[in-house]
């Protein structure tokens, strides 16, 4: 009797899952789309500080304020109008952006073991969209007193004035605003344990500083040490977004 070998094409069995040399099924499991997002999230943090930074240096640092007069005012204005139309398109769309993924990235992160009900994280996400307002209001106040027929029309009390104004949000509002996503999101820390407690620490003092350190305006010296504790309070927002970032990068959890 002849024996036929017989070579049976591949049949799907229950229970078993039969890969051919002909077609190769990946799967990617949820995790991994999650750790993407996290480092996502992560760069997008690092870009920020690094454009923020730079940002400081190249404008802001020296910009004068309601304290230093019209006539300042007038000439500062008038000799950076370029820089500021730039940075006033420049901050919406890009630090905007890359501040809005960082935060979101990072609360997505933080909500996994929350016992809130959901409280925290809200609060925090206020904060972020605050602070994404209180810039727009506050560079579209920069760009009124960089126009020529302001710089020319415009009376030195409305000057003054519109400086103020501009002093409020980014001294007064702003450090508000990035009080509530920091302390917010730095309780979240401490609940949930995803991230260190010290972490958490830095974020809730440099939540905390920029708010005194605003008070500045209403005694009108800015180079009083107040104004220099807000300061510090800034370096170090900077610094834990920095560390924070690091971390959702380096995440290897959900």
């Amino acid at each position: 009797m002849a024996v036929t070998n017989h070579t049976s094409a591949p049949q799907a069995v229950q229970g078993e899952h039969i890969m051919t040399t002909d077609s190769t099924t990946v799967h990617h499991s949820p995790n991994d789309t999650l750790r993407a997002w996290n480092r996502i999230a992560g760069f997008s943090g690092v870009a920020f500080v690094i454009l923020f930074i730079a940002m400081g240096v190249a404008i802001a640092a020296a910009a004068p304020v309601f304290t230093d007069g019209a006539d300042e005012l007038r000439t500062w204005f008038g000799d950076n109008q370029g820089s500021i139309a730039f940075f006033n398109w420049f901050t919406p769309m890009v630090f905007g952006f890359l501040y809005l993924v960082f935060g979101v990235g990072l609360l997505r992160r933080l909500t996994a073991g929350d016992t809130s009900g959901g409280i925290l994280p809200r609060l925090s996400f206020a904060g972020i969209v605050a602070q994404f307002a209180a810039g727009i209001v506050g560079m579209s106040l920069w760009a009124v007193m960089s126009l020529d027929p302001v710089l020319e029309g415009a009376s030195d009390g409305l000057l003054v004035t519109l400086s103020a104004l501009d002093a409020v949000v980014f001294f007064a509002l702003m450090p508000w605003a990035t009080a509530m996503f920091l302390v917010f999101a730095s309780v979240l820390m401490i609940q949930t344990r995803v991230m260190p407690t010290w972490l958490a620490g830095l974020g809730i003092v440099a939540g905390v500083l920029p708010v005194i350190g605003g008070t500045w305006i209403f005694s009108g010296d800015p180079d009083s040490a107040v104004r220099a504790i807000g300061f510090i309070g800034e370096l170090g927002s900077m610094l834990w977004v920095l560390i924070v970032s690091v971390f959702l990068i380096r995440s290897t959890a959900d």
